[in-house]
């Protein structure tokens, strides 16, 4: 899997999907931090964990998207994080890392994909 997208709101994970399998890129889906995590952990066990997560940051109960970014570049320190956030003061003065972006909600299509093909590999780019 080149993305794993994970959102809470079932309209806006399946438009992010959609917008990214369009640009060809394999993509997975969960709906937690929890679930994401065991998507990805046996990913890893396949042959890779993804190279992008993009994640809500409000994912409802259980691990917001800010917590599950930092445990996702903890396990897998090449992943690339893109936030996805109606709420940009969510994020509380804290700095992005260079492996880090976010998206406001609504996105567009091209901001959505600018931010994933920034943090993808170039070899998953065909460059």
């Amino acid at each position: 899997m080149d993305v794993l997208v994970v959102e809470d709101e079932p309209l806006v994970r399946e438009t992010a999907v959609a917008v990214l399998r369009e640009a060809g890129f394999s993509v997975a889906e969960a709906a937690s931090a929890e679930e994401a995590l065991a998507l990805a952990e046996s990913a890893d066990d396949a042959g890779g964990p993804p190279a992008v997560l993009v994640a809500d940051l409000r994912l409802g109960p259980g691990m917001d998207g800010l917590a599950l970014g930092a445990e996702a570049r903890r396990r897998w320190p090449d992943v690339g994080v893109v936030y996805a956030t109606g709420h940009p003061d969510s994020f509380d003065g804290r700095l992005l890392g260079p492996r880090e972006r976010y998206v406001l909600k609504p996105f567009t299509p091209a901001a959505l994909l600018g931010a994933v093909r920034r943090l993808t590999p170039p070899r998953l780019l065909g460059l």
